[in-house]
């Protein structure tokens, strides 16, 4: 084995250092010639199409949202916007870098894809135009990126585990960017991935149809609740959109007496007044100093961590049920009396899938597995066809100076029916390289070919040949 590689390398050494060629004898440098570069003439798709490229040409910017973050994200988001003023926005983003990006937005998370541009100015870009310095995104690059949408996509990164309304969304978001020209086609060809990879790991799952909503399953819990307690004393944490909704369904159930805590009272009145008018709306603060006794309590809390727990427990009296439907979990099991009930995320995601914390874990453990493997098959499915276009593009390319060969004055009649043969031949010798090859040992199969052709039309062969290389690498 070691003998016969020693050859290769000294050849490779005696190419890059004493190579001339045959005009006149005049030395000149050799090129290494990187099979990669050889793709810079083709470039027909975005970058995302080989792992490598992938890494350093698409980045993904996400925001989920919490209490630290929502003021940022209502700037941000979309959602509530009309058609017109969605795609005006993306539009003017695209121009503003130069590049395709997608963008996409729900209740709880916006984020953004970016084709052929570095994050750091899709970020500042997007910092610009929502006057915000400096936006708190969780970035993420190449794989990673197409790796954490088809989580999110898949329900894997919802609080109920394996709901479809995302997988909707996403689609309905795909669906304006395309119809609208937002997008190129190519770039689209991204996520037409992403959704095939949600399809087989709902299909893996099990998650063939919706998980039950948070709404189906607050309005559920609380009928069960309230058929026992009868008219109860109630506190809603939060008055945002699962906040308000909570109202609303309490007072379906016949419920009068609500209070609800917010950050701003008197500005939160004002996102639904009549419904606020039928409730006491408090401040956390005064929250803080109630100790007072209470039948329920909803928090819908926007944070990243829990509000209470061990060392701020929850400020209420009496054998409360507590319904913390926040995510990330806004109150710790330690945050309540023993003679009071928590119901959090375990209980939600046991109900939602019937499942508790520990499978809860394995399932997660299974989903990134799964999408690893996914990826990893994306990649290979992918590289593959663009072995395919660039064999065509070589094969394309030589026989197209074929044709130029054959209509030389250097052509005699007998060289001419070989030399599409010949260029083939030559298309067949690059495309079996591995990695880089030097010029000087294509120009040299060129001119040592068993093939009888005159010598005039040998040395024009070979320089056309290398000409066409160089111009590829962009190193001519």
């Amino acid at each position: 084995m070691f003998v016969s590689l020693l050859p290769i390398t000294v050849n490779k050494l005696l190419y890059s250092h004493d190579f001339s060629n045959s005009l006149g004898g005049r030395g000149v440098v050799d090129l290494l010639i990187q099979m990669n570069d050889l793709n810079a003439g083709m470039r027909t798709e975005s970058n995302h199409v080989n792992q490598d490229k992938m890494e350093s040409k698409i980045c993904l910017l996400s925001l989920k949202f919490n209490s630290q973050n929502i003021d940022v994200a209502k700037r941000l988001t979309t959602e509530g916007l009309t058609l017109e003023h969605r795609t005006s926005f993306i539009r003017k983003l695209r121009e503003t870098i130069e590049s395709d990006v997608f963008e996409f937005s729900t209740c709880n998370r916006v984020l953004y894809v970016g084709f052929d541009v570095e994050a750091s100015r899709l970020a500042e870009s997007i910092s610009k135009m929502v006057d915000i310095d400096e936006i708190p995104f969780h970035v993420m690059l190449g794989s990673d990126a197409w790796k954490h949408l088809v989580k999110v996509c898949s329900g894997l990164d919802s609080f109920i585990v394996g709901e479809l309304q995302v997988m909707s969304q996403l689609r309905s978001s795909i669906n304006i960017h395309r119809e609208n020209n937002l997008i190129e086609t190519y770039n689209l060809g991204f996520f037409d991935h992403v959704i095939s990879a949600t399809r087989i790991i709902r299909k893996e799952l099990g998650y063939t149809s919706s998980t039950e909503s948070m709404l189906n399953l607050a309005t559920s819990s609380l009928e069960g609740i309230l058929n026992q307690k009868g008219q109860a004393k109630s506190v809603v944490l939060g008055f945002g959109e699962m906040g308000v909704k909570a109202v609303e369904t309490l007072h379906e159930l016949g419920q009068s007496n609500i209070i609800v805590v917010s950050r701003n009272p008197e500005k939160s009145i004002l996102r639904n007044t009549e419904l606020a008018e039928r409730c006491t709306m408090i401040s956390y603060d005064d929250f803080e100093q109630y100790r007072n006794h209470v039948d329920i309590v909803i928090s819908t809390m926007r944070c990243s961590s829990p509000v209470y727990n061990e060392n701020n427990v929850l400020p209420i009296t009496g054998e409360s049920m507590v319904l913390d439907f926040s995510w990330p979990p806004s109150i710790e099991e330690n945050a309540v009396e023993p003679h009071q009930t928590l119901l959090g995320m375990e209980h939600w995601i046991q109900v939602a899938r019937n499942i508790n914390h520990d499978e809860y874990n394995s399932l997660m453990e299974r989903g990134d597995l799964m999408i690893e493997s996914i990826q990893k098959r994306y990649m290979v499915t992918l590289n593959k066809k663009m072995e395919g276009k660039f064999r065509a593009f070589i094969y394309n390319r030589m026989e197209g100076l074929s044709t130029s060969w054959e209509a030389s004055s250097m052509a005699q009649q007998k060289d001419i029916p070989q030399l599409g043969a010949f260029a083939r031949e030559i298309a067949t010798w690059i495309c079996q390289q591995n990695n880089s090859f030097y010029l000087s040992e294509l120009t040299s199969y060129v001119k040592n070919t068993s093939r009888e052709l005159n010598s005039n039309l040998l040395q024009q062969v070979s320089r056309d040949v290398e000409l066409s290389i160089r111009t590829l690498t962009a190193n001519g």
